[in-house]
């Protein structure tokens, strides 16, 4: 079952037409077997799997990878990731984006940039704050928390 309808399948491949590299999304789950552990439920696991699938059926520059993190913890280890459902997006390198929960509604749009913004090797930033970032002294470790409105 798609969670993408057609005339939304139609705006994503749009959007994603503008990498000019390859992008691999590489998905944690849990709980795959279909045994389910009270209090372990993966709650949309698996309505971000349908929509990641959705969107890599929207361009032949994005691959999808899917791990469970139960039965594969060492994907999960090598990736930094220690929750599900996890994405991470991976351009030429791995830029350390870790997109955590079900990119719905508007949040789609923002997984969007993230995927063309990976498959490009950089982001959109003015010149100022390009200039900020660079004045840092050391490396951040940035959280952005959303909730759905």
């Amino acid at each position: 079952m798609h969670l993408l309808r057609e005339r939304d399948a139609e705006v994503v491949r749009g959007r994603l037409a503008a990498l000019t590299q390859p992008v691999r999304l590489v998905y944690f789950t849990e709980g795959t077997s279909g045994l389910v552990i009270p209090g372990r439920e993966c709650l949309y696991c698996g309505e971000t799997l349908r929509l990641l699938e959705d969107v890599v059926s929207c361009s032949g520059q994005v691959t999808l990878e899917v791990h469970d993190r139960i039965s594969d913890p060492a994907s999960s280890t090598a990736y930094g990731v220690d929750r599900v459902p996890a994405i991470v997006v991976l351009g030429a390198r791995d830029y350390g984006i870790r997109y955590y929960g079900l990119p719905a509604g508007y949040e789609l749009a923002t997984l969007l940039d993230i995927i063309v913004d990976a498959g490009r090797g950089t982001a959109d930033l003015e010149a100022a704050t390009r200039a900020a970032v660079a004045q840092l002294p050391a490396d951040v470790h940035l959280r952005v928390f959303v909730t759905p409105t």
